[in-house]
């Protein structure tokens, strides 16, 4: 008799043992083990949003992309609503101002040019040249870019600068997109164009361009010796004579 009990009381003890390590196996609390749609503290990392099927996303690039986006946005808004017949006249003479400083570029060098041009943008001649090449840019493009952007209220880069560019909007829409005055923004970008043709010292400071939409008949900058005539009244074949 005792012998069978005691097989009977070993028997019970194995089926408890058993029953508690099942239990643990299907209780993830017990064990510390994951199961699937579930995270123990310290060992899943969420690295952005949950969909409705549990899948991760990757928010964060996506996020970056759509903050560096929003000013672009605005300024291509605004850039649809300018007048065709305004920004195409400031276009014709900001590529000819353009043109001049790239000639000028082919005959004495970047670095000469770039040296005569960088310390109105704060630059060094090393930095304008390095970021040209990263622009993928001409000396006299980037010029025009960085004449925008130092005017500019909107808090923008040369390189978005170049992403409108690139896709299709010239500068005068592009200025017209950043809520500059047309009016003055070929007189600005010829007053740095005379800086890199050496025709005018650098003075460290970018010419102004104000702020507004209205094209102006007649304006004054800053830093212009005698008033410029915006749109088609404007004359491309001074357009690197101060004074003019």
């Amino acid at each position: 008799m005792r012998t069978i009990s005691g097989v009977l009381l070993s028997s019970a003890l194995i089926l408890v043992s058993a029953g508690v390590a099942l239990g643990h196996e299907k209780d993830p609390k017990v064990s510390g083990t994951a199961v699937s749609g579930a995270s123990t503290a310290g060992t899943v990392e969420t690295q952005g949003p949950v969909d409705a099927e549990g899948v991760v996303q990757g928010a964060t690039s996506t996020e970056a992309g759509v903050q560096a986006n929003v000013p672009l946005n605005g300024i291509r808004d605004r850039a649809k609503k300018a007048s065709a017949k305004a920004y195409a006249a400031v276009q014709k003479d900001l590529a000819a101002i353009s043109r001049r400083v790239d000639a000028e570029v082919s005959e004495h060098g970047d670095a000469v040019v770039a040296a005569r041009i960088a310390p109105e943008f704060g630059m060094t001649a090393e930095a304008m040249i390095a970021e040209q090449s990263t622009a993928d840019a001409e000396l006299g493009e980037l010029m025009i870019a960085h004449t925008l952007m130092a005017n500019s209220k909107v808090a923008v880069t040369v390189e978005q600068l170049f992403v409108l560019q690139r896709e299709g909007l010239g500068w005068g829409q592009i200025a017209h997109g950043l809520n500059l005055k047309l009016g003055e923004v070929t007189a600005a970008v010829r007053s740095e164009g005379n800086v890199a043709a050496g025709l005018a010292k650098a003075d460290g400071k970018t010419a102004a361009i104000r702020s507004g939409t209205q094209v102006a008949s007649s304006t004054k900058t800053g830093v212009q010796t005698g008033p410029v005539r915006a749109g088609a009244a404007s004359s491309v074949g001074v357009g690197l004579d101060v004074g003019k």
